[in-house]
């Protein structure tokens, strides 16, 4: 039994009263001589069976310094530890260490996560994309046969872009704070196209050059017909 728990601390009291002897006492409850006789002298002297109020090691940051870093990363989740100590040791004038900050945003229930990727997707954008779908919602079969859809991608060629963390709480990892924007372009990498119809994919394309709307249109214009051929579109 442990002997922090106050079940064990009565026990160990009712044992007392009935005369057991501290020896006795700690051979029916398992723990040593010398802890049946602290917690039976400490409520001889004090009449006290839980621990004093008060107890234990105090926190370096104070209230308003710990709100004020929850605050920062519910602003920013991808704020690091460090930064958010070296900025709170500039506030209090005094050492904080990024443990000390781990541990106050960790009992607030937040966890540091990898943020999740996701294509960055303007409001404008969004927008347009809402309307398309809202248009298009009740197509039928037969239309959908005769559509392509186009797309270009980047690909790395020496490995990922790096990983980012975030500070977030269970269930808000979509959380757009909690994610991490991509863009197609980009150096060190690879940009390809290629095309899809309700029957399958299209020829893969490499493209040279950085993308704008001239060098799209060439794409098109020299893949999009014989692709649509391929696919019976």
């Amino acid at each position: 039994m442990d002997p922090r728990s106050i079940d064990v601390r009565k026990f160990i009291l009712t044992l007392f009263k009935k005369g057991k002897s501290y020896r006795e006492i700690a051979k029916i409850v398992g723990r040593s001589h010398s802890c049946v006789q602290k917690i039976i002298g400490r409520f001889k002297s004090d009449g006290l069976i839980e621990n004093k109020s008060g107890r234990g090691r105090k926190s370096i940051l104070s209230d308003v310094a710990k709100r004020k870093v929850l605050k920062d990363i519910k602003i920013d989740p991808k704020l690091s530890a460090v930064k958010l100590a070296a900025e709170t040791s500039r506030i209090m004038g005094r050492s904080v260490s990024a443990e000390t900050v781990r541990n106050v945003i960790r009992y607030a229930g937040y966890s540091s996560r990898v943020a999740r990727k996701k294509p960055f997707i303007s409001l404008q954008n969004q927008k347009k994309r809402l309307e398309f779908a809202k248009t298009h919602q009740l197509k039928t079969d037969n239309f959908w046969k005769k559509v392509i859809f186009s797309d270009e991608c980047k690909f790395n060629i020496f490995g990922s872009d790096g990983r980012r963390t975030v500070w977030r709480k269970p269930n808000t990892a979509l959380d757009p704070k909690n994610l991490r924007p991509t863009v197609k372009h980009g150096g060190g990498s690879v940009l390809v196209w290629d095309c899809m119809a309700s029957n399958g994919v299209g020829n893969l394309a490499f493209i040279d050059g950085i993308m704008d709307h001239k060098l799209y249109i060439d794409i098109l214009n020299n893949n999009l017909k014989e692709n649509a051929e391929k696919l019976g579109v």
